[in-house]
């Protein structure tokens, strides 16, 4: 049996409709593929980690695959009070390093795995075979329980489903060729990745700089009604290399020794230089964490036609960030 295999990835695109895709949700976890050779079960990450040593309660899954040896592509997610896939708890649960705080977790905020591909099975390897016919084996091996459940999908209607995604605060959804190979380690447009991309307009407080004329972060921030400047995350890409300099350029020109934020995290602060809060600029990202802060924000331009008091908390982000 093939170890040490790394997960086929997606290229990014746009919403589409398509009778030769199967839409799915993009999973927002842990990638991992699951290994089960005989009384072996094993579980690695797309970085060839073990898993199982901070989510030892998804070994209990190993019953619900019906094969004397298998290997399963798919998500370690945790879900949130609202039944969706909260990244912060699963990434709070793979940080954990103690026995006895990996314990108590795996207890108060238990994973699971969702299955969306079989590459192996019995003896017979299925990376050649095309997805509709990995996805039958896939129904034949696993039996949905507690710690393990099959990703439902869609064909065709891949952009009525990227809406339903949305509406739920979804990450987003993949289309994949139902005709395709399973590809190791290939990011192939045979699979499409389309994310719930947000967008907002941010007050630039600081930066972190790369050497002596570029820089490595911007530190943002917004306004509450009170007139404070909330801190609500650092963005180091999206920028091309002329874009960096002349942010640079302008920035140095508004550098202050005052911190402009009301608040901001000790770890936010590390290396930072902060300006006066006069610039503006808008970011993309995919949503706020547990803090209120941006999740993978993407640098898009600056807006010299926005003054930096009308970026408010509670007008540029989801309601909850007003409350952090």
């Amino acid at each position: 049996m093939p170890r040490g295999i790394r997960p086929m990835l997606a290229t990014a695109g746009k919403p589409f409709d398509s009778p030769r895709h199967r839409f799915e949700v993009k999973w927002d976890g842990i990638r991992a593929l699951a290994y089960l050779e005989h009384a072996d079960f094993w579980l690695e990450t797309r970085n060839l980690k073990p898993a199982l040593p901070r989510f030892p309660e998804l070994e209990a899954l190993k019953e619900s695959i019906a094969a004397r040896s298998a290997i399963l592509d798919g998500e370690i997610v945790v879900l949130g009070d609202d039944g969706s896939p909260d990244f912060d708890l699963v990434r709070s649960r793979n940080a954990q390093q103690s026995p006895h705080a990996i314990l108590a977790a795996s207890r108060a905020t238990p994973a699971i795995y969702i299955a969306f591909d079989a590459l192996y099975r019995d003896g017979k390897a299925l990376f050649d075979q095309p997805l509709a016919a990995r996805l039958e084996q896939l129904e034949a091996i696993v039996r949905p329980g507690e710690r393990i459940l099959l990703s439902q999908g869609v064909v065709g209607a891949g952009k009525a489903y990227f809406q339903a995604a949305a509406a739920r605060n979804l990450e987003g959804v993949v289309g994949k060729d139902l005709e395709s190979p399973y590809l190791p380690g290939v990011r192939s447009p045979h699979w499409i990745k389309v994310r719930n991309v947000k967008q907002a307009d941010c007050v630039i407080g600081g930066f972190v700089p790369k050497g002596s004329t570029l820089i490595k972060s911007l530190i943002l921030g917004l306004y509450d009604r009170h007139g404070h400047l909330h801190y609500i995350g650092h963005v180091g890409t999206g920028f091309t290399e002329k874009e960096n300099a002349l942010l640079r350029s302008a920035l140095a020109a508004l550098e202050t020794r005052v911190a402009p934020f009301a608040v901001i995290p000790a770890e936010a602060r590390r290396g930072a230089t902060w300006v006066e809060p006069r610039l503006v600029c808008t970011v993309e990202y995919l949503t706020l964490t547990a803090a209120g802060h941006l999740r993978h924000p993407t640098f898009r331009r600056l807006r010299a036609d926005k003054e930096p008091e009308a970026c408010l908390l509670t007008s540029e982000l989801e309601e909850r960030s007003a409350h952090v």
